[in-house]
Formats: C-alpha cells, sequence, structure tokens
C-alpha cells in the first residue's frame, strides 16, 4: 500500500437533515396563539363568521387532498356535507320511526356487505352486480323465515360462500363479505332501537356519537361511490359526482320520514358544550385565556378551530409522506405512476373517502352550531359545491394553507353579498339579489385568468419577487 493510501481521510457521511425545521413550525405556533386569544377581542358577529370560516376550511382541505394533490374532480362534495350532518343531526334528535328501522338496517347492511364484496374479492360488472343482489336477499330471506339473529348470519355466511364458489371469486372472502352484511344489519338496527328507546325516555344521544356515526356512514357511501365513479375521468368523472350530489340533495328533501324534508328540515339539533365537558385544569386555562367565562358560542368556536388545528397538521403530514407522494404521482400521469408499482386505484379512493370524512366533519360541525340548530336540504345544493371549488382554487391547488386563504375570503365575499341582499339595489332595472352563482362564477374565471395558481401561490411568488428586486437593486448599488 502506498503511503497516500495509508494516509487517506475517510469518507465524511452525509449529515442527516435535522427535524426540526423552525419555518415549519411557525405558523402552527402562530395559529395556536390566535386561536387562544381572537375569542377574547372579536364580537359575536365577527365570531360566527370565523366559526362558518372554520367549517369551510375543513371541506376545502378535504377536497383541496382530493383535487390540488390526487388531481380527481369532484362537483358534488355539498352531499358529503349534508350526509355528516343529516346523520348527526338525526342520531341525536330526530328519532327514526319505527317501522323504518328493519329496511334501514339492511340498507347499512348491505352497503358494508357490498364494500366488503369489492374490497377482498374485486369482483365487478356482472358478478359484483350478482353478488349485491343477494345481499339484499339473504336478509329477507332470514327475516321472512324468523330464524333470529344466529339463523341470519348463517344464511348470509353460508350462501355468500355458495356464490363465492360458484362464480370463482373466493368463498371464503365471499363468505367473509356476508358476516360483515349480517353483523352491520344487527348493528345498526340494535343502535338505532336504542336510539329510539332514549328519544322516547326523553333522553337524546350524545352529539360526538352522531358526529361519529356520520363519519362512518359518509366513509362507507363514499367508498362505495368513489370505488366506481373513479374510474371515470376529466369531465365524465365531473358528471360522475355532480350526479351522485344531485341524488343525494333530492333525497334531503324527499325523504320526509327521516329528514324532515325540504319544507320542515330539521330544527332544535342542541350545541356541543365543548370547554364544559373538559376536566376542570383544561377549562381553566380557556377560561384564564377568555379572560372569563366562556358563553356557548365561544366554546363552540374553540372547538371548531380545534378541529381546523388537527386537520391542518394532518394534511401536511399526509402531503409530506410516502402517501401524499402517491397522490401527486396519479395527478401527474396514472400510467407513469403504475408503471412505478403504485396502485393508483387504491390510492384515489383513499383520498376520496378522507375528503369525505373531513367534509361529514364539517356538516356535523355545522349542524350543531351554537344559537342555529337548523338544517335543511338547501344548504347542501350544487351551489355549495361549487362554492367549495371556488374556495380551493382562490386559495391555491395544491396548498394546505391555502384553504384557510380561500375561506376566508369566500366568507367576506359571501358577507358582502348578503348586505347588498338587505339593501335591495338595483343597476339598470337588474336586481342585485340572489345572484350568487354569477358572482362565484365571475370570480372563479378571473382567479385562473390572473392567478392560475391560486392566492397563496400568487401573493407567495409576488413577494419573492419583490425581494429578488430589493436584492438585486441593493447588489446594484453596492457595485457602484
Amino acid at each position: 500500500m502506498t503511503d497516500q493510501k495509508l494516509h487517506a481521510k475517510p469518507a465524511q457521511r452525509p449529515k442527516l437533515r435535522s427535524r426540526f425545521d423552525i419555518f415549519a413550525i411557525l405558523p402552527f405556533v402562530v395559529f395556536f396563539i390566535c386561536y387562544l386569544f381572537v375569542p377574547r377581542f372579536v364580537q359575536d358577529k365577527a365570531l360566527n363568521s370565523l366559526i362558518y370560516i372554520g367549517i369551510n376550511v375543513l371541506l376545502a382541505l378535504g377536497l383541496n387532498l382530493l383535487m390540488g394533490y390526487a388531481g380527481q374532480i369532484s362537483l358534488g362534495h355539498a352531499a358529503f356535507f349534508g350526509l355528516g350532518a343529516y346523520t348527526s343531526a338525526i342520531v341525536t334528535l330526530r328519532p327514526i320511526e319505527a317501522e323504518i328501522i328493519p329496511s334501514f338496517s339492511v340498507g347499512i347492511g348491505v352497503m358494508a356487505g357490498v364494500a366488503a364484496l369489492m374490497s377482498l374479492t374485486r369482483a365487478s360488472g356482472w358478478k359484483l352486480a350478482v353478488g349485491v343482489a343477494l345481499l339484499f336477499v339473504f336478509p329477507w330471506i332470514s327475516r321472512a323465515a324468523y330464524v333470529g339473529l344466529p339463523g341470519t348470519i348463517i344464511i348470509c355466511a353460508a350462501g355468500m360462500a355458495l356464490f363465492g364458489l360458484a362464480l370463482k371469486v373466493g368463498w371464503w372472502r365471499s363468505m367473509l363479505a356476508g358476516l360483515i352484511n349480517s353483523a352491520s344489519l344487527i348493528i345498526c338496527g340494535r343502535f338505532l332501537n336504542g336510539a329510539l328507546a332514549r328519544s322516547y325516555d326523553g333522553v337524546g344521544t350524545s352529539p360526538w356519537i352522531g358526529m361519529l356515526a356520520g363519519v362512518l356512514l359518509t366513509g362507507l357511501i363514499a367508498y362505495l361511490i368513489g370505488a366506481q365513479v373513479l374510474r371515470l375521468k376529466g369531465n365524465y368523472l365531473a358528471m360522475g359526482t355532480l350526479a351522485f350530489g344531485v341524488i343525494v340533495e333530492i333525497m334531503f328533501s324527499k325523504w320526509v320520514a327521516v329528514t324532515g324534508g325540504s319544507s320542515d328540515g330539521i330544527y332544535g339539533i342542541p350545541t356541543i358544550s365543548f370547554i364544559d365537558g373538559l376536566p376542570g385544569p383544561i377549562r381553566r386555562f380557556f377560561e384564564l385565556c377568555h379572560g372569563g367565562a366562556v358563553d356557548p358560542q365561544r366554546q363552540y368556536f374553540y372547538l371548531v378551530w380545534l378541529f381546523v388545528f388537527v386537520a391542518l397538521i394532518f394534511a401536511v403530514n399526509i402531503v409530506r409522506s410516502r402517501v401524499g407522494r402517491a397522490f401527486r404521482a396519479v395527478h401527474g400521469s396514472e400510467q407513469a405512476a403504475e408503471s412505478l408499482g403504485v396502485d393508483t386505484g387504491r390510492y384515489k379512493v383513499q383520498v376520496f373517502v378522507l375528503s369525505a370524512a373531513l367534509a361529514s366533519i364539517a356538516g356535523s360541525l355545522h349542524a350543531h352550531n351554537a344559537g342555529v340548530g337548523y338544517i335543511s336540504p338547501g344548504e347542501f345544493n350544487f351551489l355549495v359545491s361549487v362554492q367549495l371549488v371556488v374556495i380551493v382554487v382562490i386559495g391555491g391547488l395544491a396548498s394546505v394553507w391555502g384553504a384557510l386563504l380561500g375561506a376566508t375570503a369566500i366568507q367576506l365575499i359571501k358577507n358582502w353579498i348578503l348586505m347588498l341582499d338587505k339593501a335591495d339595489i338595483q343597476i339598470y332595472g337588474l336586481a342585485i339579489k340572489g345572484l350568487d352563482p354569477i358572482v362565484f362564477g365571475g370570480i372563479l374565471v378571473v382567479v385562473m385568468m390572473l392567478m392560475p395558481q391560486g392566492l397563496t401561490r400568487g401573493l407567495t411568488d409576488a413577494l419573492a419577487s419583490v425581494i429578488r428586486r430589493s436584492r438585486s437593486s441593493a447588489y446594484q448599488q453596492e457595485a457602484s
């Protein structure tokens, strides 16, 4: 060996990048400080607007993950918003009539069984149609034969096992789908009967249980819809999600026995006393930040924006994770992502269900809003879906913090439109009232023309340009 080799310095290991990033943590610190002290200094009217901004941020976060990162268009997102609101309100307040419960339970059981059948067997086409029909038939056979719970489970499991053998889709997987079908039917029936009995006794169900039920039901429906609709692309996908939103809105209006219909809606929905239910030290901490006792409206502000805070952390971590990189790969090119081994279908369904779950939570918070306690089908129509798309586009596609900026901008615009409606202004005989679709459509066109990346990216680029120019001018002055 030569002396050069003997005295060679060992190769230095690359320094590991520190996990602590002050610029990533700082926005959350500022957010949390504002979260604690804003209710102390704002009036009730502004606080009510902030509550609605928080609910819209939850909706926009989920839709941004779906559209901005995964590249999947949804024009029916208000349907998931409404499903969360109505499920939470019905479970908490409005009992379902006793004669509806068996049919309702069968429907929930079938949806759970179909979801398991699609997930486990990958059945599609006519095989899936036959499986769905059998999942409907077997519970009704069990009910007509009066075989009880054990008989129902045996009939559903054995019947679906035979289906799996006959069509060669896996007998034990099909049997498991039958078991899930019967178990969901039984659990749903007992849950609804228990909630109905409590309402007759004058004891309501906890809103937290209603919120959880809303997330589960909405996630289940989103999986069933997404597994089929997300096979479409482009305009066909947009039309498929739009049709789903219209169907759900009609259901809210026409299913009077469950939803109250379009005329009555559901009213008297109780709010959630968030701080009153916390342990003593935490409750006193909030009271110290607020400067005294916290009234119900401010308690609800703390609840809504706590969900927003958690959702922001969750979304940021998803975007920076392997799952977030898979979402962006799907957005960039599905064929290229599939060639690299990315299961694009699975990731698209996952982000669709996640987006629907966030919309369901936002719907439950909307239903239990302090001082309101009322929901109707008109609050979950196509215009709401358009507003959500406008929020995402204005804030910035593929921008987590853009959801906050976009929701704030839209709420300010809605307050301005409401003020114009009350003023009853006319221009050349045209009443400036009820022009919400025109206003939001115009805003969407202008933003796409001037700032296609959204306000967040546009303002960031403008600020970076100003900084570069100032540095360039400073260098030129030093050189001269």
